[in-house]
């Protein structure tokens, strides 16, 4: 299955009036009423589709999580996600089903029954109670973001300021999608059209049902507006490449009362200019003049506390290391990793006559030839 993103030719990042103004005019262009070209059908069963996913918020977000087994029939998102975090976060597929009911843990034997469609509720003691029961109103979509850190962000106790995108009713029309509402009259109110023995989404209301007499510019008739929200949060000590922050309540509204999302944070460390990183350590690597290599010398040397000033040893050579403890990473235990020194002499990049006769000077005062050991 294409990617329903590309299907609709829009970003993972698209808002909902993007993603309505996209399925407009793409169901215009390939609807089988005004195109009659061969394939046509096709794709505008294939358009229809994607959107029918990606309109839904909570579709939507199940999707960006679960990607294509989110559309499968019977599809739980809150059983798939505490069976992937039972898993170690290795996904749905496999073997070891079993797994929760011999002992696995950490998954809700009701969610799971909940995967197979709601078919084993109310049908007897100690399936999910009385029959009937109304089910709680539903949770609001979980919302996932990159969050990029610096190498300093990891060390600092400051908390990172992060700006989240997240859809919130529009405050021009409170959530309304605009003024004067009434029965769509290409759909008769319904939200689909039937275009041979299969429906869709009605174009003209985009499969809302409805319309407006003045639709809400800012909106753009949706009723939900992207809006963005500054969030201070604390990197946790010992956090590595991949790790998601979980933050309750900061994702997709609920609706009619229910709760809100998740927002769900994955964390990218971002590449350094000076330093590497060998789990909680770092490395740096340090050009000394041929001088300083020989002689030693007393170098300046930045870490992330700050400059300090080091003792190089006379006679380094290339590769020699030097460990300052303290001046690494924080470790999960509060403690940090070092910042680990690689000496490297490095010669100067000049031709100039005079400069390459002091060097081939300096061969006179090796002991051996440096690649004696060599084989022949």
């Amino acid at each position: 299955m294409r990617d329903l993103y590309s299907i609709l030719g829009i970003s993972r990042e698209a808002d909902q009036a993007t993603i309505r103004g996209a399925y407009k005019k793409l169901a215009r262009k390939y609807h089988p009423d005004l195109n009659k070209k061969a394939g046509a059908d096709d794709r505008f069963k294939e358009v229809t589709a994607a959107y029918e996913v990606l309109s839904d918020e909570q579709r939507r977000s199940d999707y960006d999580a679960f990607g294509a087994d989110s559309l499968k029939q019977g599809f739980n998102p809150d059983a798939a996600r505490q069976w992937r975090q039972a898993r170690g976060g290795r996904g749905m597929g496999g073997q070891g089903m079993g797994g929760p009911f011999g002992g696995g843990g950490g998954v809700n034997i009701d969610d799971l029954l909940g995967a197979f469609g709601g078919r084993f509720r109310g049908g007897g003691p100690g399936f999910g109670g009385p029959r009937g029961a109304p089910p709680p109103p539903p949770k609001g979509a979980d919302l996932e973001q990159r969050l990029d850190c610096t190498i300093e962000d990891l060390i600092s106790d400051e908390k990172k300021i992060v700006v989240i995108r997240r859809p919130s009713p529009c405050g021009d029309c409170e959530g309304q999608g605009g003024s004067g509402k009434h029965s769509c009259p290409a759909c008769a109110g319904t939200g689909r059209t039937k275009v041979g023995t299969l429906q869709f989404p009605c174009v003209a209301c985009s499969g809302a049902g409805h319309r407006f007499q003045k639709e809400c510019e800012g909106c753009e008739g949706t009723g939900r507006t992207m809006n963005e929200e500054r969030l201070k949060i604390r990197i946790p000590d010992g956090v590595e490449e991949g790790q998601t922050i979980r933050l309750r309540g900061k994702g997709g509204d609920g609706k009619s009362g229910g709760k809100s999302g998740d927002l769900l944070l994955a964390i990218h460390i971002e590449r350094h200019v000076l330093y590497e990183r060998e789990g909680a350590h770092l490395l740096l690597k340090v050009p000394l003049t041929v001088y300083e290599a020989m002689a030693g010398a007393k170098v300046k040397v930045p870490t992330p506390d700050g400059a300090i000033r080091v003792n190089i040893p006379k006679a380094s050579t290339a590769g020699t290391t030097m460990r300052i403890k303290g001046r690494g990473l924080t470790k999960s235990n509060g403690d940090r990793g070092n910042l680990r020194l690689v000496l490297q002499p490095t010669p100067p990049q000049t031709e100039d006559e005079m400069a390459l006769q002091h060097a081939q000077g300096l061969d006179a005062f090796y002991d051996a030839p440096i690649r004696d050991d060599w084989e022949d």
